[in-house]
């Protein structure tokens, strides 16, 4: 029998006295939103790492052995999404003063090559967006490598932005707008009912038997210290990012921070990133002015960060020790810049443009899924190199 893992109550006092601090701070010098904000980040983070509830590794099992189980949790997750955020998105309601604006995006070349690189480099990094962040949370070191990468390449794709606005597009379009809201709910939940289907049938035909329960139940489920279903993660992670949609105005979102820090510590050693087109557009502009304390994906980034800290803390399992050789820093290094670039392009990562993309109805969201899903097939190909 497996000896339970004791707490980590060293790294969990770091985490709940960090976050606290945090707390009081954005509540006091900024405003209660923001403060609001950082604990959704908290709990995004918290249901990530319980969940294990990870892009770039569903992904890559689907595609190697067949096992649909996370993509199946992801398409149900998305389902739920819709639903809760149809309504209030094409409604374009009032919260804290502002209008609620989904994830609405172009489709267009960019999308499609940005899409495409951000799939074949998270496979190389071992994360994606938000598992970048979780992952590090869970004292992962080389996702500390990943990141500051990502934060590079995020910076590099804000360079001479305009030349790839410029290359063909569809423009930016809602199906809430093109087809109105029953109609595109019921089209979305269609659609994303055959591909569970289809993966479910592709996974039957590989593994002779099917177990739809994989998502439903988790072995040793702990509410505190993990870990959670599948299907937990799912409706949490819905859930949360219908709170962010509310509160903040905007659905959840992560790598427009790491532009953003690249940006300031680009300007603080002297390099005129205020003269770059893309950080003269409307909020770019404010936000490169501002503390990030005072941009709302900076503190749920963040947030999230802390989050998995916490989580990782209460399940005993925070710091483990990871394989670390030229190969895997290589991998980190090449896939966090990729994706940091790509994302830039793509208009968002598996979270800005995937999730909220498709929960707020932009046929952008669905071109990202497509494409960076092929990009990720080539990327285990790659991917055996590095890790081998």
């Amino acid at each position: 029998m497996l000896q339970e893992k004791k707490i980590d109550f060293f790294t969990l006092s770091f985490g709940l006295i960090s976050s606290i601090f945090l707390l009081y701070f954005l509540k006091e010098i900024i405003n209660f939103q923001h403060s609001l904000i950082f604990v959704i980040g908290l709990l995004l983070g918290f249901t990530l790492y319980h969940a294990s509830f990870g892009f770039t590794g569903g992904w890559r099992n689907f595609i190697e052995k067949s096992d649909s189980s996370a993509l199946r949790a992801q398409f149900l997750m998305l389902a739920f999404a819709i639903l809760l955020f149809s309504g209030i998105v094409n409604s374009k309601s009032i919260f804290y003063g502002n209008p609620v604006i989904g994830s609405i995006a172009p489709t267009n070349v960019s999308v499609i090559i940005g899409s495409f690189i951000f799939g074949l480099a998270m496979q190389l990094a071992g994360g994606c967006g938000s598992g970048t962040l979780f992952t590090l949370g869970g004292g992962n070191t080389k996702m500390f490598i990943t990141l500051i990468f990502f934060i590079v390449g995020s910076l590099v794709g804000t360079y001479n932005f305009t030349f790839w606005l410029d290359l063909p597009s569809l423009g930016n379009i809602s199906l809430l707008e093109k087809f109105g809201i029953i109609n595109t709910v019921l089209i979305q939940l269609i659609f994303i009912g055959l591909l569970y289907m289809l993966c479910s049938f592709i996974d039957k035909k590989r593994n002779t038997v099917l177990n739809h329960s994989d998502i439903f139940l988790s072995s040793g489920f702990n509410a505190i210290k993990g870990p959670w279903p599948l299907f937990l993660g799912a409706i949490l992670l819905a859930i949360l990012n219908f709170l962010m949609l509310n509160i903040a105005g905007h659905p959840w979102s992560v790598t427009f921070a790491f532009g953003l820090w690249g940006a300031k510590i680009a300007s603080f050693v002297g390099i005129d990133v205020a003269s770059w087109t893309f950080w003269n557009f409307n909020y770019p502009k404010i936000a490169l002015k501002n503390s990030i304390f005072a941009d709302h994906t900076s503190i749920s980034n963040i947030g999230i960060i802390l989050g998995a800290v916490i989580a990782s803390s209460f399940a005993g399992s925070f710091s483990q020790k990871t394989k670390i050789n030229y190969k895997i820093i290589l991998a980190a290094i090449i896939g966090g810049f990729f994706m940091g670039f790509g994302a830039r392009l793509a208009f968002g990562c598996n979270i800005g443009a995937l999730f909220s993309g498709i929960a707020s109805g932009s046929l952008h969201g669905w071109a990202w899924f497509l494409f960076a899903f092929i990009g990720t097939y080539f990327g285990t190909k790659v991917r055996r190199w590095f890790y081998s």
